[in-house]
């Protein structure tokens, strides 16, 4: 039996590995351009937490990055409002009151009740 003897490998070539071509991701002056680091300003981050209270109770917590801004309580509203902010439309309300300012507890609850009607 005769062998043949294959030359070259996998890639075809002379036996030698392929060209290693480097790899460098050369940013563009564009790209480069498009990102400045001095307009890098952090955004104050407000979300809204419920809690169920153990006597069947419910609060409302609006928090504005790691502080707690105002508290709903729950017992002071009736069913209607509170199924109302359990719903993401509720908790979309209470941030945008929180953005427009929230003055007090009952111009909040007015408010509630004008959106629910």
């Amino acid at each position: 039996m005769m062998k043949t003897k294959v030359k070259g490998d996998i890639y075809g070539g002379s036996g030698d590995a392929p060209e290693q071509q480097s790899i460098k991701h050369i940013l563009s002056k564009y790209e480069y351009d498009l990102y400045k680091e001095e307009d890098d300003v952090a955004q104050k981050v407000i979300r809204v937490k419920r809690f169920s209270m153990p006597n069947k109770g419910e609060k409302w917590k609006i928090f504005e990055d790691t502080k707690v801004i105002f508290v709903l309580d729950g017992t002071k509203l009736n069913t209607k409002e509170k199924e109302f902010l359990r719903t993401v439309d509720g908790v979309n309300f209470l941030i945008k009151q929180f953005k427009e300012g929230i003055k007090s507890f009952n111009a909040l609850r007015k408010e509630i009740k004008n959106n629910l009607k």
